[in-house]
């Protein structure tokens, strides 16, 4: 199977892409959210370029499990999205992925605006590898 992971943010759309054989997720976008239709058409042709068969959405969870504010609204905007994309979707926590990405970029040796704006990609990525890596075999 493969996937388009995502990480919502209030101004940004991290884009990840996975596939269940390979066992590999690889950031490939961010966009930055104007409106939903816009967003919606980026993320459309994100999702028919890899041939997307579900999307797996970070849920900004609190630290003691509780879902808040950020969370609602990450799920609505990806309902939203799913419905329009006719795509199932999951949603995966994402709790301390933003401190792996960080880790990550840094380990690259990146700094500055880019690698901040590479970091919502590289977070939908942690993401949608921690659920694949959840789902055994991916079979």
């Amino acid at each position: 199977m493969k996937f388009l992971g995502l990480d919502v943010g209030d101004r940004r759309v991290g884009v990840a892409f996975g596939d269940s054989e390979l066992r590999l997720a690889t950031p490939v976008d961010v966009i930055v959210r104007s409106s939903i239709e816009a967003d919606l058409r980026a993320l459309e042709k994100l999702a028919r370029s890899y041939d997307a068969a579900q999307l797996v959405v970070g849920l900004p969870r609190n630290m003691d499990g509780t879902r808040g504010a950020q969370a609602e609204s990450a799920t609505a905007y990806a309902e939203q999205i799913a419905r329009a994309l006719h795509l199932p979707v999951v949603f995966w926590d994402e709790r301390l992925t933003t401190m792996e990405a960080t880790r990550r970029t840094h380990a690259t040796g990146a700094r500055g605006k880019k690698s901040r704006r590479a970091l919502d990609a590289i977070a939908a990525a942690v993401i949608l590898q921690d659920y694949m890596d959840s789902q055994g075999s991916g079979e």
